[in-house]
């Protein structure tokens, strides 16, 4: 298979992580510091226009496995029709399924890898699954096999654990990779925003990062969504608390414990324990 110049950067992360306050920054400061959160850069790597019609099997008759195979191919497709370099977003662990990348080496340029404390994003995953209980939040965190499909019966999105999702973007890479925690992007925005803005090599304006990240506080992207909706919203509402270390008080002790016992090695590498 031949590929194109034109390369990826990838904005990944594990679901519930910050992945749309990066893009709608991304984007934002693009925009002369405007935020529209419906403008907010949608491409991703689970757009069903790419994928179909490669095989004759309908997309909702696929196994993870024929999607594994088609995919490589649906991002030439996606390359080919940007005409150019493409940030895309993406929640899959970044591994192989039947023998094949599904982050594929060969036309990433560099990705931005978001991290957020498990215990903060078993408590989104309630929220936005539309969980009853923190319980089963947690369970979904450690299934090592854990998939969505987006939308219903639709294109697999292969996050599993966020344990493996973790590992698989954290390991030794054959391109560069800019790892940030949400919490840091909570507690200095300014300076961490700036490293993304020169770690994509947009050109840096100090006086345009701080309008961006004013534009784009929690606060007014969830009014936003209050006023005219949010098309990546798929159960409750999207921009739900935001806050980080909800979990001491609101995710009780003996999950806490779970959590930490399946991760422990995982959160301590990144100041979390």
């Amino acid at each position: 298979m031949s590929y194109p110049n034109s390369k990826v950067t990838w904005i990944a992360s594990y679901p519930r992580s910050g992945n749309t306050w990066i893009r709608a920054l991304i984007s934002a400061y693009a925009n002369d510091g405007e935020v529209d959160i419906n403008g907010i850069m949608q491409t991703s790597d689970k757009d069903p226009s790419y994928f179909d019609g490669i095989v004759k099997k309908p997309i909702h008759n696929w196994s993870m496995s024929d999607q594994a195979l088609v995919k490589p191919a649906a991002m030439l497709r996606m390359l080919e029709d940007a005409g150019g370099n493409l940030l895309l977003k993406t929640h899959d662990a970044n591994i192989d399924v039947s023998g094949i990348a599904q982050i594929p080496h060969d036309i990433t340029n560099a990705a931005i890898y978001i991290i957020r404390d498990p215990r903060d994003v078993a408590l989104s995953f309630k929220n936005h699954y539309g969980l009853k209980t923190n319980a089963e939040a947690v369970e979904k965190l450690i299934d090592d096999k854990f998939m969505s499909r987006f939308p219903n019966n639709g294109l697999f999105v292969p996050q599993l654990s966020w344990k493996i999702n973790f590992a698989s973007w954290m390991r030794e890479l054959p391109y560069p990779i800019y790892a940030l925690r949400y919490e840091d992007l909570l507690e200095k925005p300014f300076e961490i925003f700036s490293e993304i803005i020169q770690f994509l090599k947009m050109d840096y304006d100090a006086e345009l990062t701080r309008k961006t990240i004013d534009a784009c506080t929690f606060d007014n992207m969830k009014r936003q969504e209050k006023k005219d909706g949010f098309r990546e919203t798929v159960g409750n509402e999207f921009f739900h608390k935001g806050q980080a270390q909800r979990w001491k008080t609101e995710l009780e002790p003996e999950l806490q414990a779970k959590i930490v016992e399946a991760f422990k090695a995982e959160m301590s590498s990144v100041g979390y324990l």
